[in-house]
């Protein structure tokens, strides 16, 4: 990749001088409640080679577990960026709450991994709360990554009055969750892969009832399902495309959380859950991890996994036995959804943006630009060449030590074949190499052509070692995919009826159902939705 080529910062300290306005005094305390966020802040790196000291950077990122002052992979960071990382976090049913606190008291914070589905992101934009960032953007030789991402039609929705306020992060769409099964069961069981809705209540219920571990005791199910988390796709995908907006048959927009298709999706639901072949705990769940963790340890049949290269050798590591198929594209009614998957069209999960009490915009956008060229995406998804890993070449890592990263952090947080925690999320979920340069203004072709990272052995031994690429090829077609205000204003009280009423609609009598579907739809319209359809048939009119 040319990428490779370009001067990236361990050149920074000649950038310094540009930047040395700005900063401010060092943060003062969390304004949160206390318990309900948690901050790690890196010992002082020593000062670069021109003697400028470190500029402090406060990130805000939920779900953070890695400590800036002992974790080698951010060590290193800082060292290569001339940063002195702080991470300021929060649980990930926290997320809007936190953000929006931040952002109203003007704590001190430089740079925010913003989910623009639960803060409104076109208001704090408006409001001044976040910075316009085109005048930093305008230098393309330093921010050559970060223009790229920031004007592609990809990410045009993202603009605000046509300015840039955020830098997506990229991802292949749905970050690369697919469903996979366990073949060796389904022969158990004398089924085959499930196709449509009505194939996946037959896995769930033999899956249940026929000891498909044959190991004596009813002790399975099909799948441990959590509302909040991508398991739940498998069900709301089956009877449409994952996307905000349907199109009806008369051409008319269609939201789709309160379309016909959803109710059979959540009708399904409730037929597995009466019958007793679902686990009753799914809207309680908290635990992201718990899911795939009752794969892993044989307690169900389906799982969801972001990366089956290595959730397949977990797999075997218990069950040398298991076969693993791919559910793609997920089980779904072809009448309703024209080949559905479980994958969003985006091409981006959250956005980072700088709040105006940034002390640095530029040498934040270094640290962003950074961690998205190929040298930094190769140490934030598998740690330091000679540490970590011996050598890499063409997307290929040799000889990595599993004993050197057990030493930096927790292997199952890591979410890959080559899994640092934070690989993912601080600027990107591609585990790969993106080609910026070559591709740039036709970025969406590069994001499908992006390397992928892989280790060796998994090389030559893994079939799902680009599973992420996969999901570029059935992307869902929003028929709205604009970013709407309206969107971002109600967005958030739309999300939370919602799965008050999805609880509802599963756990109150089957009698009820319907009624429970019209209040909820009632309550939809009277909380925004009435906006948000105006603004989308506005949009759709001029548009197309």
């Amino acid at each position: 990749m040319r990428m490779g080529k370009r001067v990236y910062p361990l050149v920074l300290a000649a950038l310094l001088a540009l930047s040395a306005c700005g900063q401010g005094d060092a943060a003062g305390p969390d304004s949160s409640p206390a318990g309900s966020t948690q901050s790690t802040a890196a010992a002082s790196p020593e000062a670069s080679e021109t003697g400028e000291a470190p500029v402090e950077i406060r990130f805000f990122r939920v779900a953070v577990t890695q400590d800036p002052t002992k974790d080698r992979v951010l060590l290193e960071l800082q060292k290569r960026t001339n940063t002195k990382l702080e991470f300021v976090t929060a649980p990930w049913d926290q997320h809007g709450t936190k953000v929006n606190t931040m952002l109203a008291s003007g704590e001190v914070i430089d740079v925010i991994s913003m989910d623009y589905d639960q803060v409104n992101y076109n208001g704090h934009a408006r409001n001044g709360t976040i910075l316009q960032l085109d005048e930093y953007l305008k230098d393309t030789d330093r921010y050559l990554i970060e223009s790229t991402i920031a004007y592609d039609d990809v990410f045009k929705k993202f603009l605000v009055d046509g300015n840039v306020y955020g830098i997506p992060c990229i991802n292949q769409p749905g970050g690369g969750w697919v469903a996979g099964i366990r073949k060796d069961w389904l022969d158990k069981v004398g089924l085959e892969l499930p196709k449509t809705p009505e194939d996946l209540y037959l896995v769930f219920k033999a899956f249940k009832e026929q000891d498909p571990d044959g190991n004596g005791v009813d002790d399975t199910i099909g799948m441990t399902t959590a509302q909040i988390f991508d398991s739940w796709r498998v069900f709301m995908d089956a009877y449409s495309p994952p996307v905000n907006f349907l199109t009806g048959d008369g051409g008319d927009l269609i939201y789709r959380d309160v379309s016909e298709q959803r109710k059979k999706s959540l009708a399904l639901v409730k037929r597995l859950y009466d019958e007793d072949i679902i686990n009753k705990d799914m809207f309680t769940i908290r635990d992201r991890d718990l899911c795939l963790n009752d794969f892993t340890a044989g307690r169900c049949g389906i799982g969801f996994s972001p990366m089956w290269a290595k959730s397949l050798s977990e797999v075997k590591a218990n069950f040398p036995e298991a076969e693993i198929e791919l559910l793609y594209p997920t089980p779904h009614d072809p009448a309703y959804t024209n080949g559905a998957t479980t994958n969003a069209s985006d091409w981006s999960w959250l956005i980072n943006v700088l709040p105006k009490s940034c002390r640095n915009p530029e040498r934040v956008l270094d640290l962003l630009e950074y961690m998205n060229t190929e040298e930094g995406r190769k140490l934030m998804c598998t740690g330091i060449e000679g540490i970590h890993y011996q050598s890499y070449a063409d997307g290929v890592f040799t000889g990595i030590s599993q004993a050197e990263q057990d030493a930096d952090w927790d292997v199952k947080d890591g979410e890959g074949p080559t899994g640092h925690p934070l690989w993912w999320g601080l600027v990107s979920t591609i585990n790969g190499p993106v080609d910026f340069e070559t591709y740039r203004g036709n970025l969406a072709e590069g994001l499908r052509n992006c390397g992928t990272f892989v280790s060796a052995e998994d090389k030559e031994n893994n079939p799902f070692y680009e599973q992420r690429k996969l999901i570029t090829t059935i992307p869902g077609e929003d028929a709205c995919p604009a970013r709407l205000d309206s969107l971002s204003q109600y967005g958030g009280k739309l999300k939370s009826i919602r799965e008050e009423y999805e609880a509802r609609l599963v756990l109150e009598p089957a009698a009820n159902f319907d009624a429970i579907w019209e209040e909820y739809v009632e309550q939809m319209n009277a909380n925004g939705l009435g906006e948000i359809m105006t603004e989308a048939e506005a949009w759709k009119a001029e548009n197309q």
